[in-house]
């Protein structure tokens, strides 16, 4: 009965060693424009750099003027992990808001939002490429990527079913032994 109990608990180490941890969730590592940025010159566009692939299928980028109209085209163009928004000719001086909701490869919902400024001078010179030129800064990921998902509770409530089936099969193992010796 010894080698039994040696079994089980071989396979439950096995079986916990064997556990890889999650991957994190998809998230937003920067954009051009940078969140909170001030900017002289308008950008050509919005640029989003997630840390993997998205789908271009359902990617929505806005970008709402301070009077609340959209000023970015209707659907962003999807590269790998990145989402280009081109942003109309012309934008006057107030606090951009960018909004975007896309899926990430893992299948995951990524939804945040940033603003940035534009305080055009008296005589803006127009800038070729300024969307390229501009270095991209890293910004924190929006608090609501993951509200609500329960998804990062998924591996732990796993492991405590994986100890408790391990514990409850050493129990059965031992009272087993237990009722052949009386």
């Amino acid at each position: 009965m010894r080698r039994v109990v040696t079994i089980v608990v071989a396979m439950g180490a096995l079986l916990l060693l064997g556990m890889s941890p999650a991957q994190a969730h998809s998230e937003l590592e920067s954009s051009n424009p940078a969140a909170d940025s001030v900017m002289d010159y308008a950008p050509a566009g919005v640029e989003l750099v997630f840390n993997q692939k998205i789908s271009d299928q359902f990617a929505n980028v806005t970008v709402t003027a301070p009077d609340g109209t959209q000023v970015g085209d209707p659907k962003p163009t999807v590269e790998g992990e990145r989402a280009l928004l081109p942003i109309q000719d012309g934008i006057p001086s107030g606090q951009y808001t960018v909004g975007y909701r896309v899926i990430s490869e893992d299948g995951h919902p990524i939804t945040g939002s940033f603003s940035f400024t534009l305080a055009l001078t008296e005589t803006p010179a127009p800038v070729a490429g300024a969307a390229s030129t501009t270095p991209i800064v890293p910004v924190a990921a929006d608090a609501s990527d993951d509200a609500g998902t329960g998804s990062s509770m998924v591996l732990p409530i796993l492991g405590g079913i994986v100890a408790l089936l391990f514990v409850l099969g050493i129990v059965i193992v031992l009272r087993g032994e237990r009722r052949k010796k009386d």
